[in-house]
């Protein structure tokens, strides 16, 4: 008789609260093949990855660790840092995945210290950026480079992080590696937020879907609907323009206040944190992402699966995903008329909207689908 001994893997996120990182985590967990792999996530408690997971009908062992925060604090990082060391020693794990930047300094460090054979991060954008100060930005440097030099691997969402990676010297450059992230098609669900919000088929909408924080820049978003307000009443024969934003964080009163401020009620719709978000992009005409920095959203892969076309900052692995002029426009540097112009553009001819829309699903299809990166991930895993 044999038996199949199953690779114990241990997935370490820092928040557990909905965002691309934990979408990743989430589909890699439930994706993985259960007759070869045993999987523990361990993350901060509370969130939607922690309920999601729990809903899965296999068992993935869940791991909640109170003392795990967003930002830098020296006493419970150290306590993190220890409880991990515990809980890897004693589950034997064959495999220590780390995501995000605090998880992955800490949980590198905990794995070597636990002797893991195979530490795995994958960077899901690098936490290093020009508007950070200069001892920040070589603080965060400098852990990056501590925990990269006990990693079997370091994985890069974009060729452009694994460039910038190697360009800071993050890691030696034979662990680095590219493995795109990859979603499943939505369920049909076309004229679901229509139908909400009582907008009519003939309107015009134009979203985004991201954290409401100062990396995303919702008041650029924001600032744009204030100057295209007056669209529908330029362009006979359209219809009503909106603007919609699925995503809730600290900005979020600041969002409101504009709103209020610029008589845009009734035009401009903040959702707040939508787990349907993927569903509700199919009603958008145009998704649009103005972040300052970003990995490879998975929010701009979720909107070209519903065929809508993007107009975004090109930044980080934006411009791997959407190609200018084909399934959207790339802007640059934040340019508050580039953005305007792209957007007219694609506002002006619905017949523009659904080629670069279809190319785009297409695209996404081809390169970023939940089954590619699935099989990356395992092969990493195996080799």
């Amino acid at each position: 008789m044999f038996y199949i001994q199953h690779i114990k893997i241990l997935i370490f996120i820092t928040l557990s609260e909905m965002g691309g990182a934990q979408k990743v985590v989430y589909h890699i967990a439930a994706g993985l093949p259960r007759e070869l792999f045993e999987v523990t996530v361990a993350c901060a408690p509370g969130g939607e990855l922690v309920r999601w997971l729990q809903q899965l009908p296999h068992k993935v062992r869940v791991v909640e660790i109170p003392e795990l925060k967003r930002n830098v604090s020296p006493f419970f990082d150290l306590l993190v840092l220890y409880r991990l060391y515990r809980l890897i020693r004693r589950g034997r794990f064959d495999v220590v995945h780390c995501h995000s930047s605090k998880a992955g300094v800490l949980g590198r460090l905990a794995a070597w210290m636990a002797g893991v054979p195979k530490i795995f991060f994958t960077a899901h954008g690098w936490g290093i950026n020009e508007y950070q100060s200069r001892p920040a930005r070589f603080f965060y440097a400098w852990a990056e480079r501590l925990a990269g030099a006990v990693s079997t691997r370091v994985v890069c969402v974009s060729e452009s992080d694994l460039e910038k990676g190697r360009r800071l010297r993050l890691a030696a450059g034979g662990k680095l590696c590219v493995i795109y992230n990859g979603l499943p098609e939505p369920a049909k669900r076309k004229g679901a937020l229509r139908g909400e919000l009582n907008i009519r088929k003939e309107d015009i909408v134009i979203g985004m879907v991201a954290r409401l924080a100062p990396p995303k820049e919702p008041l650029f978003f924001l600032e744009i609907a204030g100057r295209m307000a007056a669209f529908s009443e330029r362009c006979p024969g359209e219809g009503k323009l909106y603007f919609i934003i699925i995503g809730d964080g600290p900005l979020r009163p600041q969002c409101e206040e504009f709103v209020e401020s610029k008589g845009l009620n009734g035009r401009v719709f903040l959702l707040g944190a939508r787990e349907d978000a993927a569903e509700l992009v199919q009603d958008f005409d145009v998704f649009v992402l103005f972040s300052r920095w970003e990995g490879l959203p998975l929010t701009v892969i979720e909107a070209m699966l519903a065929g809508v076309p993007v107009v975004a900052n090109g930044v980080g692995g934006v411009g791997e995903l959407v190609v200018h002029g084909e399934t959207g426009f790339l802007i640059e540097s934040l340019d508050p008329g580039e953005a305007e112009r792209a957007l007219a553009r694609l506002l002006a001819d619905r017949d523009l909207r659904r080629r670069m829309g279809e190319a785009g699903r297409r695209r996404a299809r081809e390169k970023f689908s939940l089954e590619q990166m699935l099989r990356r991930y395992r092969e990493l895993y195996l080799e």
